[in-house]
């Protein structure tokens, strides 16, 4: 039975991703299947970020990897398959996006573990931008937790100035633990920064003072 497409949203996944899925089609090769066809479709977000975006079949019981095979059945080509899972995740999530203020920093919500997935919606990161005297400078530690800031942004404090430094230096800090923290569901350590040519790197969690001078 063919899925039915409605139900194909975008999901982000570590890089390693590939890797783990690999045995399984060890197997599937030495039974004699094509282990082409039974590889989960992905490709890569922002460069070297370690971040991978596959689509996933929503099934009841939980989300089930969208193969190349099950893409060739739906008559879809990769472009397609992605413009039909972006126009999913828009429709389910796209009236929850919003953003938290965290006081140094802010966090992306959406709800259904689809925080990561906004990386795909640009239109929604240029709206949070606004006003923004920086980059928007983004961190992904897990598939439910995107934090974000302005990398121009100075803030008082309890009568103290904040510099854009301390606050990139807590968001990342907290970041790294959450990514610990989320074991297989973690993501990236990289910072990430909105260009007009999409999301680059600016850094990792451990060394990222050359984000704020891009």
């Amino acid at each position: 039975m063919k899925p039915n497409p409605p139900r194909i949203y975008p999901r982000i996944k570590p890089a390693s991703f590939l890797d783990t899925v690999q045995p399984m089609l060890d197997r599937i090769e030495a039974e004699g299947g094509n282990r082409e066809a039974q590889t989960p479709v992905a490709h890569r977000l922002a460069g070297d970020a370690g971040l991978l975006v596959t689509y996933a079949i929503d099934e009841p019981a939980q989300p089930v990897p969208l193969t190349q095979e099950r893409m060739d059945e739906l008559g879809l080509d990769a472009q397609e398959l992605h413009e039909l899972a972006v126009e999913n995740l828009i429709r389910q999530a796209g009236s929850s996006i919003g953003a938290q203020d965290l006081v140094m920093y802010k966090a992306l919500v959406a709800g259904n573990a689809f925080e990561a997935s906004t990386l795909l919606l640009p239109g929604v990161w240029e709206r949070l931008s606004e006003g923004f005297e920086g980059e928007l400078l983004a961190v992904v530690p897990s598939r439910n937790t995107v934090y974000f800031m302005d990398s121009g942004a100075q803030r008082q404090l309890a009568g103290q100035q904040l510099t854009a430094r301390t606050m990139l230096d807590l968001m990342c800090a907290t970041a790294a633990d959450i990514k610990v923290q989320a074991r297989e569901h973690g993501l990236s350590d990289k910072v990430i920064a909105l260009t007009p040519d999409g999301w680059q790197i600016r850094g990792t969690f451990q060394d990222h003072a050359a984000a704020l001078g891009a």
